[in-house]
């Protein structure tokens, strides 16, 4: 994880100091153990977190470590969208250009790179696979499903001695494309990435591009075709393209009436799905997706707290919302109420 220190300028410092070079060796003792009372105090104080009244906009209030305010600001999104999603609300844009720190999944440098990053994977992938072919592994009928899902028999054939987990990206497109008519183009995500750099302002990462694309290659060989083969079903059979565009239908619905609980309780029905579906290592693919990622979110938070200012955050979602989600892990951390 990218975590970042930004320190802003405290007039109460300031006016502490000048104090001191007016006083007496009395008053500076005086002055002295007030402020280590007041830092010893700021350092037990748990910030407390609003759910403001734009769709999955929060907002913690806390101190920083020389008991001055400070604030982080999340707008939780959505990777996919439509015009529906615009404009947002003045209250979310007054925030994210009045931040004095901004974050979001992946940086603005890592966004750079994520082309250059993906294709050394890519190609290092077909060394790791040592000479398999992923149509060793699947049906006739699968061999047939991927050539056509993929553009033909060429295409194909291009990618067959990679590892799964390659045609299971390829794949993904194609779900979008055959399940849903949002796009990236309208996600919120990029919304703000955008106007970051229309500002030229750096956005900091909470995950770097390892952790993003560990979980696209995550597991053995033989985990990676047990997901392709669900991933083919996803995009060939007509029950399970149903079943995907009413889950994405749902999701948009719930994000757009701002249903804390309905997308709680889709992205919860989500996981349990993929955690029966992909047997003994389901479970830890949903830790590593959300739980991990959602702790280690946790701490990044806590120390932007401490570091003072206002920081502005934008990630997806899910991890603000149901069991282990961001603010939980605050909780337990003792960082919030």
């Amino acid at each position: 994880m990218f975590i970042r220190k930004k320190f802003c300028k405290s007039l109460f410092i300031l006016f502490a100091a000048a104090f001191v070079l007016c006083t007496n060796s009395f008053a500076k003792e005086s002055a002295s153990s007030a402020k280590a009372s007041a830092s010893e105090k700021a350092s037990v104080q748990k910030a407390s977190l609003t759910k403001e009244k734009p769709r999955f906009f929060w907002k913690i209030s806390g101190v920083d470590k020389n008991g001055n305010p400070s604030f982080v600001y999340i707008q939780g999104t959505i990777h996919l969208g439509s015009e529906k999603l615009f404009p947002l609300d003045k209250e979310v844009l007054e925030a994210f250009n009045s931040a004095d720190l901004l974050a979001g999944e992946i940086s603005s440098e890592d966004m750079g790179k994520i082309q250059l990053y993906s294709m050394r994977l890519v190609q290092e992938s077909f060394i790791k696979a040592g000479g398999k072919k992923v149509s060793e592994n699947l049906s006739e009928k699968e061999v047939e499903s991927l050539k056509n899902l993929l553009g033909g028999p060429l295409a194909f054939s291009m990618i067959d001695g990679a590892e799964p987990w390659v045609l299971s990206l390829a794949l993904l497109g194609k779900t979008i494309q055959e399940t849903t008519e949002l796009t990236a183009e309208y996600s919120i995500d990029s919304y703000f990435r955008n106007l970051a750099n229309e500002a030229s302002r750096k956005v900091i990462g909470l995950d770097d591009l390892k952790s993003q694309f560990d979980i696209l290659t995550f597991g053995t060989y033989e985990q990676q075709i047990k997901i392709l083969k669900a991933s083919i079903k996803e995009c060939s059979e007509e029950n399970y393209i149903q079943e995907t565009k009413a889950e994405l239908d749902s999701l948009y619905k719930a994000y757009i009436s701002d249903d804390l609980e309905m997308l709680a309780s889709i992205s919860q029905k989500s996981n349990e799905k993929e955690v029966s579906e992909y047997g003994d290592f389901g479970e830890e693919y949903k830790k590593l997706v959300y739980d991990k990622r959602n702790e280690g979110w946790a701490k990044d938070i806590k120390e932007f707290l401490e570091n003072g200012g206002s920081t502005f955050i934008y990630a997806g979602a899910a991890h603000w919302v149901g069991k282990n989600s961001v603010f939980e892990y605050l909780r337990k951390q003792g960082t919030i109420e």
